[in-house]
């Protein structure tokens, strides 16, 4: 019985002490505020678009760069977008993961349908230089199905720039885009 009562004791003391610590130290850290991922430092924000052709605009050349504001509307009846992402407070080193999947089951086995990117991002001071893989299956109109890997070779994005073409496949007419900024979160 004595022991019961000092793991009551025990117990409901150190749960005591546990709010009483949460209420002494919550209060001295930091003001953290939503997407403030660098401390408030500056850094750059990526965006990443990627595009598959439709069927009869097979001569159609994606252009090198296009206007910030006008990425999907360029496009329009032109090439449809598989993808749009937007990563905020880039760090040398990071690697940006896109993963915009469908997985369908095909007679027993599963079907994935969609994009899965790895990016990796290199910050040397103002420069900014991405490269990586990204693996895409898509069904064109005529429901080919198009299963395409292309690697990203190092790109140096113009800072501040419109968005730029970073990777381009003439046979399966996919195109990935980026824009990249410097700000805060």
């Amino acid at each position: 019985m004595m022991v019961l009562k000092v793991r009551k004791w025990v117990w409901g003391s150190t749960f005591a002490l546990g709010w009483v610590a949460m209420m002494v130290v919550v209060p001295i850290q930091a003001k953290v505020t939503a997407g403030d991922v660098t401390g408030g430092i500056k850094a750059p924000h990526l965006n990443i678009a990627i595009f598959h052709k439709v069927h009869g605009q097979e001569a159609f050349q994606y252009p090198d760069t296009i206007a910030k504001s006008d990425i999907l509307s360029s496009m329009l009846s032109k090439a449809q977008f598989i993808s749009i992402n937007h990563t905020a407070g880039l760090l040398d080193g990071d690697v940006v993961t896109i993963a915009n999947d469908v997985l369908r089951d095909n007679a027993g086995a599963f079907d994935d349908f969609g994009v899965d990117c790895q990016i990796i991002v290199h910050v040397k001071e103002a420069l900014v230089t991405l490269s990586g893989l990204c693996q895409m299956m898509v069904m064109d109109q005529d429901h080919r199905k198009v299963e395409h890997k292309g690697m990203i070779k190092p790109f140096a994005m113009k800072h501040g720039s419109d968005w730029q073409l970073i990777y381009y496949d003439a046979e399966d007419g996919i195109a990935v885009y980026a824009d990249e900024e410097i700000g805060l979160d």
